[in-house]
């Protein structure tokens, strides 16, 4: 049975139930409404006569009972019944029930009337007067029967369609389920097939359907670019991994046709720079994948970010002034503790104090910051040298992305790339400004100003 035909279903049967327990109330109290009007007027009219009897005797009474025969009433029935419950006045021909021996109860009871073949329902009040004869008073309930019977009928009809509405409202909802969970299936169909460019079409509204195919949305996005980061780091490897291999190769040659000790041991040593190249440039792609699937969060601890920063700026300012460019430390005047990976921000901000001293020495300053502003860590390095291009900033991010073209330069582009993995795994941004002239390359963290710093997982959740 397919998921349509049972939506349908359980509407018209939640449409079925509820309508009956609508319709089971109003039966009942129409017949209760019903018997109860009945009863009182039948009390009024056996009071009335009652009143007769007491004043005028039975005399008067039976002028009474006439009166009320002659006056047209078709529900009225009145009567005075001898010992044996046989009508003697009035018009009531017979009483199929109750029994005489059960007179002197209100009940209902089953009439024939004068002038009528059919018997009637009628709700009746039995006194006893002088003689041993019986007072009858009553009222036949034929017409309230009659009108219950229409309610009844009439609710009958309306319980039939409302069924039928229940299950083509189902219908119509199974049908909107159907095609919203076709539209999902129709796109994991093409993704199945290796077409990663369908997405769930969206209606703009914000029910579970649309979160989920929002959500699924932004999963094939990141699929797309994962893909895509795939397809470049396979080609960028096969070219940045081939000068290192082939220089390996030559090296390795070399030595093997060396004819001194000394020539041999130049070109082992070659080798071994050549192969601690390689294996940089593979650590550190290993690196940014851990940091992009949130594996090193286990290594998680409080630190002091300024510290770290003036370590850094100790250790590299030697180099800096050798390459002609002045390092000094940038920070507020109170940095508080941050909950994070101290090693691996240390390899960030080290990787691009290294992109300054490299690319912008000449600008003669180089400042590395370290600010506590609006609940947000700002760790990063400001140059004066040539900057990068507001237009290639996604590039020199991007893994293995190169501003050279030629690829003359050693290196292999993965430094930005690594140190924006590194800021995701903190759930930050690597950020890159001008700074008129030269760059401001900013990690930037979230933290709460109380000085404490949620963990969290992969999914953004709080640990």
């Amino acid at each position: 049975m397919s998921t349509k035909l049972r939506i349908a279903l359980l509407a018209g049967l939640l449409a079925f139930a509820s309508n009956l327990l609508i319709i089971g109330f109003i039966h009942f109290q129409t017949r209760d409404e019903i018997v109860l009007t009945l009863q009182h007027q039948v009390a009024e009219q056996a009071a009335a006569l009652g009143q007769v009897y007491r004043a005028g005797g039975t005399a008067a009474l039976k002028r009474e009972v006439l009166e009320a025969t002659e006056a047209g009433d078709p529900q009225v029935a009145v009567a005075v019944l001898d010992r044996s419950g046989k009508p003697l006045e009035g018009n009531v021909d017979a009483i199929l029930s109750p029994a005489p021996s059960s007179f002197g109860k209100t009940r209902s009871a089953v009439l024939r009337m004068k002038g009528e073949s059919s018997m009637l329902e009628a709700s009746v009040n039995l006194r006893p007067i002088a003689g041993g004869q019986w007072l009858l008073t009553g009222r036949t309930v034929s017409a309230g029967i009659s009108l219950r019977e229409t309610l009844e009928r009439s609710l009958v009809v309306a319980l039939a369609v409302s069924v039928l509405l229940g299950l083509l409202c189902g219908a119509i909802l199974g049908q909107y389920v159907d095609q919203r969970v076709h539209d999902i299936v129709r796109v994991a169909d093409r993704v199945g097939g290796g077409d990663m460019s369908g997405r769930v079409p969206l209606s703009g509204g914000n029910d579970s359907f649309e979160r989920l195919s929002r959500q699924i949305n932004h999963m094939l996005d990141r699929i797309s670019t994962l893909m895509s980061e795939l397809r470049m780091l396979t080609d960028s490897l096969a070219h940045d991994l081939r000068s290192p291999v082939g220089r390996l190769r030559a090296a390795a040659d070399a030595a093997l046709a060396a004819d001194t000790p000394e020539e041999r041991d130049q070109m082992l040593g070659a080798i071994i720079r050549q192969s601690d190249s390689l294996m940089r440039i593979l650590t550190t792609a290993l690196e940014i994948a851990r940091s992009e699937a949130f594996t090193s969060q286990n290594q998680f601890s409080w630190f002091d970010p300024a510290q770290l920063a003036d370590e850094l700026v100790e250790m590299y300012e030697p180099v800096a002034e050798e390459a002609g460019a002045a390092m000094r430390l940038d920070r507020s005047s109170v940095v508080v503790p941050v909950f994070g990976h101290r090693q691996l921000l240390a390899q960030a901000l080290s990787n691009l104090i290294e992109n300054a001293i490299k690319y912008a020495s000449s600008g003669g300053e180089i400042a590395v910051l370290v600010h506590d502003e609006d609940s947000t860590l700002k760790l990063g390095v400001t140059d004066r040298g040539p900057g990068i291009p507001v237009e290639r900033r996604d590039e020199a991010r991007r893994r293995f992305g190169r501003l050279d073209p030629s690829r003359s330069e050693e290196g292999a582009g993965l430094g930005l790339s690594l140190v924006q993995a590194i800021a995701h795994l903190h759930q930050g941004e690597l950020a890159l400004f001008d700074n008129s002239p030269g760059l401001v390359a900013l990690l930037q963290i979230p933290i709460r100003g109380d000085g404490k710093q949620a963990r969290r997982g992969p999914l953004g959740l709080a640990l």
